[in-house]
């Protein structure tokens, strides 16, 4: 009888630890990060620049409900070709922030404008969003309008 119990007791320990390991390891639904997690502010961006002068582009990510910027992961802002405006460099990073290491990191360079009139300035950006247990890559696009006077 004894025996029967010792290999009793240790079939069941096996199964009870390998069903658990699943359970602990699956995600939860809401562990997922989506754009209201964070907020993207083009407010330091100039909203006039004029031909042959210079303006300035800052896009700041902002992040939310206790989730933050990896501030190691890639990071990487891409201005799209616009006919009124040339940045000083079209693919902006790590090496473009405003503060090295900031919560709330802030990619700036310098606009030039070329050909006067209204214009969309497009920009992609991807990051990595991030929580203690997680990060996900997180991608977006803005539009910032800007006037170039002649």
């Amino acid at each position: 009888m004894k025996r029967a119990l010792l290999v009793v007791a240790f079939v069941a320990l096996p199964l009870t630890a390998a069903a658990a390991s699943p359970v602990s390891a699956a995600p939860v639904a809401d562990d997922k990060a989506t754009k209201d997690d964070y907020t993207l502010d083009t407010s330091g961006t100039a909203a006039k620049v004029k031909v042959k002068g210079e303006g300035a582009f800052s896009l700041k990510i902002t992040p939310k409900n206790g989730k933050k910027v990896h501030p190691d992961a890639p990071l990487e802002v891409t201005i799209v070709d616009n006919p009124g405006l040339k940045p000083a460099k079209q693919k902006l990073g790590r090496s473009d922030l405003k503060e090295k290491g900031a919560k709330e990191p802030e990619v700036v360079t310098v606009l030039r404008g070329v050909k006067g009139g209204a214009t969309t300035l497009e920009v992609t950006l991807s990051f990595f969003l991030c929580t203690e247990a997680w990060c996900q890559r997180m991608s977006d696009r803005v539009q910032i309008p800007v006037t170039v006077e002649e």
